[in-house]
């Protein structure tokens, strides 16, 4: 298949970008000047055709370009800015990377007739288990864009799966997620801040969310549309962080200095991850936490 991602430098998208890569599939990027391309495998960066997103070079020109030599039988749409505690400064980077670029990305689509999209949702949408209620600015800016495809399903026919993702973790993890700090201070004996630790825990390896994004794309591509709307890539059983520690140290064979109430619980922190999902059809998660974190410390 051809196909086009977006965020293919983030976490999720260069492992989902490798997969698709892997299996013999022609994938172009749509990427900002500022993307770190230099810092993805090289197996990326050799078989990706990167398109350079800039005032000069809009998301309709590089799509209406891409679609000239035929259009892509599916989008992958992970870009998006992540900011749990928003300052004024950041709002219009905020709304431009999770609001305005992705509305430019669906109006260029159905310009060239490309229909198939795959996006990603975040929990932090759902506080105390709502159908909506925004954690943060961030969680916001995601229903905004929510809210806004419904117009292009509704309106322009847009074929459409969104995949909730709760707390990922595997290798290449540069985001500062939980289990690369664990390892950061299993290396280096410092201690660690956190909070009281009761908040129960989702946690996914990357391989099962890579997964679930391959079966959402796969059936779009086969025109199984029944499937379009939401659901979440979940491990079903959240737990709570103090136990998730406790089993990083169990797999790992280290004791952690952990100052446990050494920061407070954020402004609306989720104690309790939505669960009121639906799981992607035909997926189910296969790798346990144990079995995870030993391949996330084997890997990193």
């Amino acid at each position: 298949m051809k196909i086009l991602m977006t965020g293919i430098t983030g976490f999720i998208g260069h492992h989902l970008g490798e997969r698709l890569v892997n299996d013999g599939h022609e994938v172009h990027a749509i990427v900002r000047p500022t993307s770190k391309i230099d810092e993805l495998r090289d197996n990326l960066r050799r078989n990706v055709k990167f398109h350079v997103y800039d005032k000069d070079n809009t998301v309709l020109n590089i799509v209406s370009d891409l679609c000239a030599d035929g259009r892509p039988d599916l989008v992958y749409h992970l870009a998006g800015l992540v900011v749990t505690n928003h300052k004024f400064e950041g709002i219009q980077d905020l709304i431009q990377s999770n609001i305005t670029f992705g509305t430019e990305l669906l109006d260029a689509m159905i310009a060239n007739n490309v229909y198939n999209f795959v996006n990603v949702d975040t929990f932090a949408q759902h506080y105390e288990n709502a159908d909506y209620s925004p954690t943060n600015l961030y969680a916001a800016t995601k229903q905004c864009f929510t809210d806004i495809m419904q117009y292009y399903i509704e309106a322009e026919n847009l074929k459409q799966i969104s995949l909730c993702v709760f707390n990922s973790y595997g290798s290449d993890d540069k985001g500062g997620r939980i289990f690369a700090l664990l390892k950061k201070i299993s290396e280096t004996s410092e201690t660690l801040k956190m909070s009281p630790g009761e908040q129960l825990i989702d946690t996914v390896f990357i391989d099962d969310i890579i997964e679930g994004f391959i079966l959402a794309g796969k059936m779009l591509a086969e025109c199984k549309y029944d499937y379009c709307g939401t659901y979440a890539l979940s491990s079903t059983k959240p737990i709570p962080l103090r136990e998730v520690v406790k089993i990083f140290e169990d797999v790992a064979g280290k004791k952690l200095s952990i100052e446990w109430g050494g920061r407070p619980y954020r402004a609306r922190e989720i104690m309790v991850p939505w669960h009121s999902y639906k799981l992607l059809p035909g997926w189910q998660p296969k790798i346990s936490l144990q079995e995870g974190i030993k391949k996330f410390l084997k890997q990193t």
